[in-house]
């Protein structure tokens, strides 16, 4: 035998939300935007990459890669990260070179390591990403200090 079912019954009195819930709901509801790709950052600017930057900036930043400008120096001028600016080259089907530092750019690293400065200030500065440098000094025989919490 079974149970009475909806407002009569003892245990579906639970299922509904108090009323306060609701109404908390409702009021979150009305500030929320309707559409979900419209959302803003405090600045203003849209978070999805392909509404920040126009068609012709893409076709830009492309070109720019195209002749040898480097992705973190793209990612400074269109005041986007590293990352976006690889999906936006991947989409765009543009084939993905490394380019390594030259002898002139891995001989200053080595000099300013071996003078105290960190890997995220001369990857900075060399216009070059963290990976790349520490791969440099590894390469070069560079003892590399531990990072800051790490101990060896």
């Amino acid at each position: 035998m079974v149970g009475t079912v909806g407002p009569a019954s003892k245990k579906s009195a639970g299922l509904l939300p108090p009323l306060e819930k609701l109404q908390k709901l409702a009021e979150l509801a009305a500030v929320v935007p309707a559409d979900p790709d419209t959302d803003l950052d405090e600045t203003g600017r849209s978070w999805l990459i392909r509404r920040r930057l126009s068609y012709e900036q893409v076709a830009e930043l492309v070109e720019l890669y195209r002749s040898g400008v480097g992705t973190p120096a793209l990612a400074k001028r269109f005041g986007i990260s590293k990352p976006s600016v690889l999906e936006l080259l991947h989409d765009r089907g543009v084939r993905m070179r490394r380019q390594p530092l030259t002898k002139t750019q891995r001989a200053r690293a080595v000099r300013l390591y071996e003078e105290g400065l960190a890997i995220k200030p001369i990857a900075a500065e060399l216009g070059s990403s963290f990976g790349a440098v520490h791969r440099v000094l590894k390469a070069e025989g560079v003892r590399l200090r531990p990072r800051p919490g790490q101990y060896m």
